[in-house]
Protein backbone atom coordinates (compact mmCIF):
# COMPACT_ATOMS: atom_id res chain seq x y z
CA UNK A 1 0.00 0.00 0.00
CA UNK A 2 1.70 2.82 -0.89
CA UNK A 3 0.65 6.71 -1.24
CA UNK A 4 0.20 7.15 -4.87
CA UNK A 5 2.52 10.93 -6.30
CA UNK A 6 1.04 12.72 -9.29
CA UNK A 7 1.55 11.88 -12.32
CA UNK A 8 0.33 14.16 -15.13
CA UNK A 9 -1.85 13.01 -18.09
CA UNK A 10 -1.46 14.70 -21.01
CA UNK A 11 -4.23 15.05 -23.77
CA UNK A 12 -3.32 14.38 -26.81
CA UNK A 13 -3.45 16.57 -29.68
CA UNK A 14 -6.27 14.23 -31.36
CA UNK A 15 -9.84 14.65 -32.18
CA UNK A 16 -10.46 12.17 -29.62
CA UNK A 17 -8.79 13.00 -26.35
CA UNK A 18 -6.25 9.86 -24.75
CA UNK A 19 -4.67 9.99 -21.35
CA UNK A 20 -1.62 8.53 -20.07
CA UNK A 21 -1.11 6.61 -16.84
CA UNK A 22 -2.40 8.51 -14.16
CA UNK A 23 -1.98 8.46 -10.74
CA UNK A 24 -4.50 7.79 -7.58
CA UNK A 25 -4.12 11.38 -6.94
CA UNK A 26 -5.03 12.50 -10.63
CA UNK A 27 -8.24 9.98 -10.11
CA UNK A 28 -9.05 12.07 -7.16
CA UNK A 29 -8.98 15.21 -8.72
CA UNK A 30 -11.04 13.93 -11.70
CA UNK A 31 -13.59 12.14 -9.55
CA UNK A 32 -13.83 15.74 -7.99
CA UNK A 33 -14.15 17.43 -11.36
CA UNK A 34 -16.67 18.00 -13.65
CA UNK A 35 -16.40 15.87 -16.31
CA UNK A 36 -17.14 12.63 -15.50
CA UNK A 37 -16.01 10.61 -18.79
CA UNK A 38 -12.58 12.54 -18.08
CA UNK A 39 -12.45 10.62 -14.61
CA UNK A 40 -13.58 7.21 -16.83
CA UNK A 41 -10.56 7.51 -19.20
CA UNK A 42 -8.47 8.20 -16.50
CA UNK A 43 -9.54 5.03 -14.53
CA UNK A 44 -9.44 3.10 -17.24
CA UNK A 45 -5.70 4.20 -18.11
CA UNK A 46 -4.57 3.29 -14.87
CA UNK A 47 -6.06 0.07 -14.98
CA UNK A 48 -4.45 -0.66 -17.56
CA UNK A 49 -1.07 0.52 -16.13
CA UNK A 50 -1.47 -0.51 -12.94
CA UNK A 51 -3.93 -3.62 -12.99
CA UNK A 52 -7.95 -3.94 -13.18
CA UNK A 53 -9.70 -2.38 -10.45
CA UNK A 54 -11.77 -4.62 -8.50
CA UNK A 55 -12.57 -2.43 -5.66
CA UNK A 56 -12.33 1.80 -5.91
CA UNK A 57 -13.15 4.10 -2.71
CA UNK A 58 -13.39 7.47 -2.88
CA UNK A 59 -13.83 10.27 -0.18
CA UNK A 60 -17.00 12.96 -0.48
CA UNK A 61 -15.66 15.73 1.35
CA UNK A 62 -11.54 14.88 1.43
CA UNK A 63 -9.35 14.65 -1.68
CA UNK A 64 -8.95 10.81 -0.86
CA UNK A 65 -9.56 7.09 -2.56
CA UNK A 66 -8.17 3.75 -2.02
CA UNK A 67 -8.25 1.08 -4.68
CA UNK A 68 -7.80 -2.37 -4.30
CA UNK A 69 -6.34 -3.38 -7.71
CA UNK A 70 -5.28 -7.01 -9.38
CA UNK A 71 -1.99 -7.76 -11.66
CA UNK A 72 -1.82 -10.79 -13.29
CA UNK A 73 1.74 -12.17 -13.16
CA UNK A 74 4.17 -13.30 -15.57
CA UNK A 75 3.80 -17.47 -15.23
CA UNK A 76 5.64 -20.20 -17.58
CA UNK A 77 3.72 -21.39 -20.78
CA UNK A 78 1.35 -24.04 -19.88
CA UNK A 79 0.68 -22.55 -16.17
CA UNK A 80 -2.29 -20.69 -14.95
CA UNK A 81 -1.84 -17.36 -14.60
CA UNK A 82 -1.21 -15.82 -11.35
CA UNK A 83 -3.02 -12.34 -9.66
CA UNK A 84 -1.52 -10.11 -7.44
CA UNK A 85 -3.73 -8.77 -5.10
CA UNK A 86 -2.62 -4.57 -4.43
CA UNK A 87 -3.90 -1.44 -2.47
CA UNK A 88 -3.43 1.86 -3.46
CA UNK A 89 -3.52 4.64 -1.39
CA UNK A 90 -3.50 8.16 -1.43
CA UNK A 91 -4.90 11.02 1.07
CA UNK A 92 -3.63 14.14 2.36
CA UNK A 93 -1.42 13.61 5.95
CA UNK A 94 -2.89 17.29 6.46
CA UNK A 95 -5.95 15.96 7.49
CA UNK A 96 -4.73 13.15 9.11
CA UNK A 97 -3.17 12.11 12.80
CA UNK A 98 0.13 10.08 13.67
CA UNK A 99 -2.20 7.59 14.90
CA UNK A 100 -4.12 7.29 11.78
CA UNK A 101 -0.94 7.22 9.46
CA UNK A 102 0.20 4.64 11.56
CA UNK A 103 -2.23 2.85 11.27
CA UNK A 104 -1.92 2.72 7.16
CA UNK A 105 1.79 2.06 7.65
CA UNK A 106 1.24 -1.23 9.97
CA UNK A 107 -1.14 -2.28 7.17
CA UNK A 108 0.92 -1.35 4.33
CA UNK A 109 3.74 -3.66 6.08
CA UNK A 110 1.12 -6.83 6.88
CA UNK A 111 0.28 -6.83 2.95
CA UNK A 112 3.68 -6.25 1.86
CA UNK A 113 5.19 -9.45 4.01
CA UNK A 114 1.97 -11.82 3.77
CA UNK A 115 2.03 -10.90 0.23
CA UNK A 116 5.16 -12.50 -0.41
CA UNK A 117 4.39 -15.36 1.36
CA UNK A 118 0.82 -16.03 0.49
CA UNK A 119 -0.50 -16.60 -3.33
CA UNK A 120 -3.99 -17.24 -4.63
CA UNK A 121 -7.12 -16.98 -2.72
CA UNK A 122 -4.89 -16.62 0.82
CA UNK A 123 -3.50 -13.29 -0.40
CA UNK A 124 -6.84 -12.00 -1.78
CA UNK A 125 -8.70 -12.61 1.25
CA UNK A 126 -5.35 -10.54 3.15
CA UNK A 127 -5.77 -8.06 1.11
CA UNK A 128 -9.87 -7.45 0.94
CA UNK A 129 -9.67 -7.20 4.64
CA UNK A 130 -6.78 -4.51 4.64
CA UNK A 131 -9.18 -3.17 1.88
CA UNK A 132 -12.29 -2.97 3.87
CA UNK A 133 -10.63 -1.71 7.34
CA UNK A 134 -9.20 0.40 5.72
CA UNK A 135 -12.40 1.86 3.72
CA UNK A 136 -14.21 2.02 7.32
CA UNK A 137 -11.27 4.20 8.89
CA UNK A 138 -11.22 6.61 5.65
CA UNK A 139 -15.19 6.85 5.70
CA UNK A 140 -15.04 8.12 9.64
CA UNK A 141 -12.16 10.94 8.61
CA UNK A 142 -14.47 12.17 5.68
CA UNK A 143 -17.56 12.08 7.89
CA UNK A 144 -15.79 14.52 9.99
CA UNK A 145 -14.98 17.50 8.53
CA UNK A 146 -15.53 20.16 11.43
CA UNK A 147 -12.50 20.08 13.31
CA UNK A 148 -13.06 19.89 17.04
CA UNK A 149 -13.32 17.40 20.27
CA UNK A 150 -15.67 14.95 18.64
CA UNK A 151 -13.93 15.03 15.49
CA UNK A 152 -10.86 13.63 17.49
CA UNK A 153 -12.66 11.20 19.63
CA UNK A 154 -14.43 9.59 16.73
CA UNK A 155 -10.99 9.47 15.18
CA UNK A 156 -8.98 7.73 17.51
CA UNK A 157 -11.84 5.40 18.10
CA UNK A 158 -11.88 4.28 14.56
CA UNK A 159 -7.79 4.40 14.86
CA UNK A 160 -8.31 1.93 17.98
CA UNK A 161 -10.94 -0.09 16.35
CA UNK A 162 -9.01 -0.49 13.09
CA UNK A 163 -5.37 -1.48 14.36
CA UNK A 164 -7.01 -4.34 16.11
CA UNK A 165 -8.67 -5.48 13.09
CA UNK A 166 -4.96 -5.18 11.55
CA UNK A 167 -3.56 -7.06 14.23
CA UNK A 168 -6.15 -9.62 13.72
CA UNK A 169 -5.80 -9.89 9.48
CA UNK A 170 -2.04 -10.62 10.57
CA UNK A 171 -2.50 -13.14 12.56
CA UNK A 172 -4.85 -15.12 10.09
CA UNK A 173 -1.91 -13.96 7.19
CA UNK A 174 0.41 -15.87 9.34
CA UNK A 175 -1.24 -18.80 10.05
CA UNK A 176 -2.37 -19.44 6.12
CA UNK A 177 1.67 -18.51 5.93
CA UNK A 178 2.20 -21.51 8.26
CA UNK A 179 -0.10 -23.79 6.62
CA UNK A 180 1.70 -23.40 3.22
CA UNK A 181 5.14 -23.67 4.49
CA UNK A 182 3.94 -26.88 6.60
CA UNK A 183 2.53 -28.47 3.49
CA UNK A 184 6.12 -27.61 1.72
CA UNK A 185 7.84 -29.41 4.94
CA UNK A 186 5.63 -32.33 4.58
CA UNK A 187 6.76 -32.44 0.94
CA UNK A 188 10.17 -32.68 1.77
CA UNK A 189 9.95 -36.04 3.83
CA UNK A 190 8.35 -37.51 0.87
CA UNK A 191 11.95 -36.26 -1.16
CA UNK A 192 13.97 -37.24 2.29
CA UNK A 193 11.47 -40.53 1.61
CA UNK A 194 13.62 -41.17 -1.37
CA UNK A 195 17.06 -40.13 0.11
CA UNK A 196 16.52 -43.04 2.80
CA UNK A 197 15.93 -45.50 0.03
CA UNK A 198 19.27 -44.66 -1.59
CA UNK A 199 20.61 -45.28 1.92
CA UNK A 200 18.96 -48.52 2.60
CA UNK A 201 20.11 -49.59 -0.77
CA UNK A 202 24.35 -48.85 0.20
CA UNK A 203 23.96 -50.30 3.53
CA UNK A 204 22.91 -53.95 1.47
CA UNK A 205 26.48 -53.40 0.09
CA UNK A 206 28.55 -53.03 3.11
CA UNK A 207 31.05 -56.09 3.49
CA UNK A 208 29.61 -57.08 7.30
CA UNK A 209 27.79 -60.26 8.00
CA UNK A 210 24.21 -60.58 6.83
CA UNK A 211 22.80 -60.50 9.69
CA UNK A 212 24.13 -57.31 11.20
CA UNK A 213 23.61 -55.76 7.30
CA UNK A 214 19.83 -56.88 8.21
CA UNK A 215 19.24 -55.49 11.30
CA UNK A 216 21.19 -52.09 10.76
CA UNK A 217 18.88 -51.88 7.20
CA UNK A 218 15.95 -52.52 9.79
CA UNK A 219 17.39 -49.96 12.15
CA UNK A 220 17.69 -47.05 9.10
CA UNK A 221 13.97 -47.93 8.32
CA UNK A 222 12.56 -47.58 11.47
CA UNK A 223 14.70 -44.78 12.34
CA UNK A 224 13.06 -42.49 9.60
CA UNK A 225 9.32 -44.25 10.55
CA UNK A 226 9.95 -42.96 13.75
CA UNK A 227 11.23 -39.43 12.27
CA UNK A 228 7.64 -39.39 10.07
CA UNK A 229 5.52 -40.48 13.18
CA UNK A 230 6.49 -37.36 14.89
CA UNK A 231 6.09 -35.20 12.49
CA UNK A 232 2.67 -36.43 12.07
CA UNK A 233 2.11 -35.91 15.67
CA UNK A 234 3.15 -32.44 16.03
CA UNK A 235 1.39 -31.37 12.94
CA UNK A 236 -2.13 -31.85 14.98
CA UNK A 237 -0.84 -28.79 16.95
CA UNK A 238 1.21 -26.11 14.45
CA UNK A 239 2.70 -24.24 17.74
CA UNK A 240 5.00 -27.60 18.49
CA UNK A 241 5.97 -27.81 14.56
CA UNK A 242 9.31 -25.59 13.62
CA UNK A 243 8.78 -23.83 10.32
CA UNK A 244 10.52 -20.31 9.92
CA UNK A 245 8.61 -17.83 7.65
CA UNK A 246 11.51 -16.11 6.61
CA UNK A 247 13.28 -19.00 5.02
CA UNK A 248 12.51 -19.91 1.57
CA UNK A 249 10.27 -22.32 -0.09
CA UNK A 250 13.49 -24.72 -0.78
CA UNK A 251 14.56 -24.05 2.49
CA UNK A 252 11.42 -25.54 4.38
CA UNK A 253 11.49 -28.25 2.15
CA UNK A 254 14.92 -29.35 2.43
CA UNK A 255 14.33 -29.27 6.15
CA UNK A 256 11.86 -31.86 6.37
CA UNK A 257 13.54 -33.84 3.76
CA UNK A 258 16.57 -33.49 6.70
CA UNK A 259 13.96 -34.09 9.68
CA UNK A 260 13.88 -37.57 7.82
CA UNK A 261 17.47 -38.33 7.17
CA UNK A 262 18.59 -37.37 10.83
CA UNK A 263 15.82 -40.17 11.99
CA UNK A 264 17.34 -42.65 9.78
CA UNK A 265 21.11 -41.28 10.41
CA UNK A 266 20.55 -41.79 14.62
CA UNK A 267 18.49 -45.30 14.04
CA UNK A 268 21.51 -46.10 12.56
CA UNK A 269 24.05 -44.90 15.10
CA UNK A 270 21.85 -46.30 18.15
CA UNK A 271 22.32 -49.53 16.66
CA UNK A 272 26.14 -49.36 15.97
CA UNK A 273 26.76 -47.76 19.44
CA UNK A 274 24.74 -50.41 20.99
CA UNK A 275 26.62 -53.44 19.05
CA UNK A 276 30.42 -51.54 19.85
CA UNK A 277 29.43 -51.86 23.66
CA UNK A 278 29.87 -47.88 24.03
CA UNK A 279 26.00 -47.86 24.84
CA UNK A 280 25.01 -49.46 28.17
CA UNK A 281 22.55 -51.42 27.23
CA UNK A 282 21.57 -55.41 27.20
CA UNK A 283 20.65 -56.91 24.44
CA UNK A 284 17.55 -59.91 24.54
CA UNK A 285 20.31 -62.22 22.75
CA UNK A 286 20.15 -62.65 19.02
CA UNK A 287 18.15 -63.63 15.64
CA UNK A 288 14.12 -62.42 15.84
CA UNK A 289 14.09 -60.45 19.42
CA UNK A 290 17.35 -58.42 18.80
CA UNK A 291 15.83 -57.22 15.51
CA UNK A 292 13.07 -56.20 17.26
CA UNK A 293 14.94 -54.49 20.42
CA UNK A 294 17.18 -52.73 17.54
CA UNK A 295 13.75 -51.75 15.54
CA UNK A 296 12.04 -50.10 18.48
CA UNK A 297 15.11 -48.55 19.90
CA UNK A 298 16.11 -47.08 16.00
CA UNK A 299 12.14 -46.17 16.12
CA UNK A 300 12.53 -44.18 19.90
CA UNK A 301 15.90 -42.50 18.16
CA UNK A 302 14.15 -40.93 15.05
CA UNK A 303 11.12 -40.03 16.87
CA UNK A 304 12.78 -38.01 19.56
CA UNK A 305 16.02 -37.44 18.01
CA UNK A 306 16.99 -34.81 20.85
CA UNK A 307 16.63 -37.58 23.63
CA UNK A 308 18.88 -39.55 21.53
CA UNK A 309 21.19 -36.98 21.23
CA UNK A 310 21.60 -36.51 24.68
CA UNK A 311 21.48 -40.10 25.10
CA UNK A 312 25.13 -40.39 23.11
CA UNK A 313 25.67 -37.53 24.28
CA UNK A 314 25.87 -38.12 27.96
CA UNK A 315 26.64 -41.56 27.78
CA UNK A 316 29.16 -42.14 24.99
CA UNK A 317 31.83 -40.00 26.62
CA UNK A 318 32.32 -42.54 29.52
CA UNK A 319 32.22 -45.69 27.44
CA UNK A 320 35.19 -43.98 25.82
CA UNK A 321 37.40 -43.64 28.59
CA UNK A 322 36.41 -46.96 30.18
CA UNK A 323 37.68 -48.76 26.76
CA UNK A 324 40.41 -46.66 26.59
CA UNK A 325 41.93 -47.56 29.95
CA UNK A 326 40.49 -51.34 30.24
CA UNK A 327 43.64 -51.95 27.36
CA UNK A 328 46.60 -49.80 29.38
CA UNK A 329 45.67 -52.03 32.47
CA UNK A 330 45.18 -55.04 30.92
CA UNK A 331 48.92 -54.53 29.62
CA UNK A 332 50.46 -53.86 32.78
CA UNK A 333 49.08 -56.87 34.33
Amino acid sequence: MTNATKISALAQPEPETQVSCSSVYDLVKAYHGNDPGYHQRLRAAYGAAQGRIVEEYYAVNRRAALLLVAQEQNVPVGGEREVLYKLRLYYDHADSTPDFDDVFRSARRVERKYSVLLSGQAQQILVQGIYTTAVALLSVLDAMVKPGPERDERVAAAVTSARKEIRQIEQNARDAALDRALIRYLGGLAVGAFAATAVVAAVSFLPMKPEIVSQLIVCVVSGAIGAILSVMTRTANREKVRVSLDQGWLVIILSGCFRLIIGAVFGAAMFVLVRAGFLPLAVPGSGEQGTLFFAGLAFLAGFSERRAQDTIVRTLPSALDQHATEPARSKEG
